[in-house]
């Protein structure tokens, strides 16, 4: 399983016209590539959670906000997650967590990140350097394995159909 270690950047803003464009022009200025965004509500306000490269513009551009009176803006450690090889990998994902005693504190999906192939989970966790190496150990079939085992299902589903046609 293909996964890295990213910092997630949390900007926590007002709720009035302009904040979120106010955070995506400082990122341009600052020359950040955004590769995620994601918002929710928070309280009276938002929550604006950023992924980007290169990573330390996006830190100092983040800095600057909060010298500005923007925010707060926290920065947390995540874990993004290849997700490509087989449907179901996030569940089984968070119950191998949950088996671990490993808290999900929050996840969500992007499109791609640099280094991973496909699409991606982007998960917090409480324990984050326990879940990077469960991750890192976890033996997950790939994606030749499931392609032949949905095959073969398949096949025995068309060969039962056929023998009862016959019969």
């Amino acid at each position: 399983m293909q996964r890295i270690q990213m910092s997630e950047f949390s900007v926590y803003l007002q709720q009035r016209p302009g904040e979120l464009a106010g955070v995506l022009d400082a990122a341009k200025a600052a020359g950040v590539q955004i590769s995620s965004i994601s918002t929710t509500e928070y309280q009276d306000g938002g929550c604006v959670r950023l992924l980007g490269t290169p990573e330390q513009s996006l830190r100092h551009m983040c800095e600057s906000l909060v010298d500005a009176g923007i925010g707060p803006v926290v920065e947390s450690p995540v874990i993004a997650v290849s997700v490509q090889n087989r449907p179901g990998m996030i569940r089984d994902l968070s119950v191998l967590m949950a088996d671990n005693r490993i808290n999900i504190r929050y996840c969500y999906l992007i499109p791609s990140a640099e280094g991973l192939d496909g699409p991606v989970c982007v998960m917090r966790f409480d324990e984050h350097d326990q879940a990077m190496d469960i991750i890192d150990g976890a033996d997950w079939p790939t994606t030749e394995t499931v392609t032949e085992t949905a095959g073969e299902a398949v096949g025995e589903t068309a060969d039962d159909s056929t023998s009862e046609s016959a019969a």
